[in-house]
C-alpha cells in the first residue's frame, strides 16, 4: 500500500483520524473499496472490459492521467454470453436513439443532458404529466413548481420556512 501513491493520498485526506477503511486483498493487490473482493480471481472464468477512458487523479489537469476501467466477471461462460445477450438486446430498444429516430425529440450539445421535445414527444410527455397530476390529485396531493436546477440545501431551507421551524 505505501508504494501506491494514490492509495496513501486517499487514506490521509479521506479517511478522518480515528476512523477506519476496509482494504481487500487478492494476491499482490491491496484495493481500498466498499468491497467485498472475490476470496480468488480462479473463480472468474470469463470477463469483458466494457469501457475505459482517462482521467485526471482528483480530477486536475495538474496530476497524473491514470486509466478507468470498467468490466463485468462471470464464473463461466454461459452466464457472460447470456449478459452479452442481454446488452444487445438493450440497446436495440435504447430510449435515446428510438425516441430520435421516431422524431420526438433530440438531443443538443448546449444542453447535453436533457433533450428538446418535438411536437409528438412535447404531446407523449404532457399525456404523462396529465396523468400523474391526476394521480396525485386522487391521492390528496397539490402542486407545487420548484426551481430545476437548485442546491439541495435551498429546498430544505424552502421547507424549513414553510413549516415555520
Amino acid at each position: 500500500m505505501q508504494s501506491n501513491p494514490f492509495k496513501v493520498q486517499l487514506i490521509k485526506n479521506k479517511v478522518p483520524d480515528g476512523a477506519f477503511t476496509s482494504a481487500y486483498r487478492c494476491g499482490h493487490l491491496i484495493d481500498l473499496c466498499m468491497g467485498p473482493h472475490i476470496p480468488s480471481t480462479a473463480r472468474v472464468k470469463a470477463f469483458k472490459v466494457t469501457k475505459n477512458s482517462a482521467a485526471y487523479w482528483l480530477a486536475s489537469a495538474d496530476n497524473d492521467s491514470l486509466q478507468r476501467v470498467y468490466g463485468v466477471a462471470y464464473p463461466d461462460k454461459k452466464l457472460m454470453a447470456q449478459y452479452n445477450l442481454r446488452v444487445k438486446e438493450a440497446k436495440k430498444r435504447d430510449h435515446r436513439v428510438l425516441g430520435t429516430k421516431q422524431e420526438l425529440f433530440f438531443f443538443d450539445e448546449l444542453s447535453p443532458g436533457s433533450c428538446f421535445f418535438l411536437p409528438h414527444g412535447a404531446h407523449i410527455y404532457n399525456k404523462l404529466v396529465d396523468f400523474i397530476k391526476e394521480e396525485y390529485r386522487k391521492r390528496g396531493y397539490t402542486e407545487v413548481v420548484t426551481p430545476n436546477v437548485f442546491h439541495t440545501s435551498a429546498y430544505c431551507a424552502a421547507l424549513r420556512l414553510r413549516a415555520g421551524v
